[in-house]
């Protein structure tokens, strides 16, 4: 993987995964664009509850995320789109990634 990112155990049931993605600054306007398709083939994905991202105000290379899956299939589909697996292997857009995975009350 082209990142510096070690994901969390992801469970077999619904849960949500929220953090931040740190751009390489010349690289956050070509991330954005690539958010902005994810955010919209996600409304069409089986298994997202919800899939948000967002830019930083304060600094533009920082976005912030929070996804909410039915489970580790649902997850699993999103992340083997070619999309993003050119995303997470062949761009280098991406320096580091902090997530965290929760149990949604």
């Amino acid at each position: 993987m082209a990142t510096d990112f070690q994901l969390p155990v992801v469970p077999e049931d619904e849960f949500a995964v929220y953090g931040k993605v740190y751009a390489f600054p010349q690289h956050a306007d070509a991330l954005e664009a690539v958010y902005r398709e994810t955010t919209i083939l996600s409304a069409s994905e089986t298994g997202i509850l919800h899939y948000c991202i967002s830019r930083d105000a304060d600094d533009p290379a920082i976005f912030h995320f929070f996804e909410r899956y039915t489970g580790r299939d649902a997850f699993d589909a999103h992340n083997s789109q070619p999309i993003i697996q050119k995303l997470l292997n062949v761009d280098r857009y991406i320096k580091h990634v902090e997530a965290v995975i929760a149990k949604p009350v």
